[in-house]
């Protein structure tokens, strides 16, 4: 599948520019903040400091919004391709408009909000999975930044924008990657359960980026990674556990076939 690996060549390109790109924006914004006395930064720290995190990670910048406006712009045109080899009539429209709403509304059933950004809910993840494997990884993945840009409006947690980009649309993007289970040679009553493992495992290994590159002052002695690794891996596993008990229901692995009727001609 030419798709699924032009995918990847996309995600390793972009993952290999997500450090320098935060190292210039790292540094571009330490020159104002070491203007200040050291007094006024101690006092910011004890007491204002925590609650002007707070209050600014739940906010868009000026420079998020545009990278937003260019990710609109980008899906636009990844849409224009993908027509070109899928047909999206209005059957394959209206089960992509009804997988992220279902995705959605399954995202609203929190089991666990780490303190940080990031939860487990009612396996959120598994209507977007269904939908890649039902179309394929380019259209999955187009509907995965979609949910990934509806989560960061209405729920943003922004201290950088490429942090933004990382935690959002790019997370929710590579579950896409569950479509490389299509091409096991194995029953396809298998290539669910996998291709959940897989989905999930995508957006881990962005979750786990971002941990590493943006969070690491939050790490110990253990250090970035095993933090990064460790936070992540406590959220999203139970979460797992359950799209992946779902989709080993007998009869579920059908729902892919359904959901392609009348959609792909």
């Amino acid at each position: 599948m030419k798709k699924v690996f032009a995918l990847l060549t996309v995600l390793v390109l972009l993952l290999a520019a997500i450090p320098a790109f935060a190292e210039t924006a790292t540094a571009a914004e330490a020159t104002p903040a070491t203007a200040r006395t050291e007094a006024t930064a101690a006092e910011a720290t004890a007491a204002e400091a925590p609650a002007e995190e707070e209050d600014d990670a739940t906010k868009l910048s000026t420079t998020s919004k545009i990278v937003v406006a260019a990710l609109v712009v980008l899906m636009l045109v990844g849409l224009y391709f993908s027509a070109k080899r899928v047909k999206w009539n209005a059957f394959m429209i209206a089960k992509a408009a009804l997988c992220i709403a279902l995705a959605y509304l399954l995202g609203m059933i929190r089991m666990y909000r780490a303190p940080m950004g990031g939860s487990a809910t009612l396996a959120s993840l598994l209507p977007l999975i269904l939908f890649a494997m039902a179309f394929g990884p380019l259209e999955g993945l187009l509907a995965g930044f979609t949910f990934g840009l509806l989560n960061l409006l209405l729920d943003p947690y922004v201290i950088h924008p490429v942090q933004m980009l990382v935690d959002y649309p790019m997370a929710y993007g590579a579950v896409a990657l569950c479509c490389l289970a299509k091409l096991l040679p194995i029953p396809d009553r298998w290539k669910l359960p996998i291709a959940v493992v897989l989905g999930y495992l995508g957006k881990f290994i962005m979750a786990v980026i971002s941990g590493v590159v943006f969070f690491a002052n939050n790490a110990a002695e253990e250090g970035a990674l095993v933090y990064s690794l460790v936070y992540n891996f406590s959220y999203i596993w139970p979460e797992l556990l359950i799209s992946l008990a779902i989709s080993l229901v007998p009869g579920m692995d059908r729902l892919v076939q359904l959901m392609r009727k009348n959609s792909v001609r």
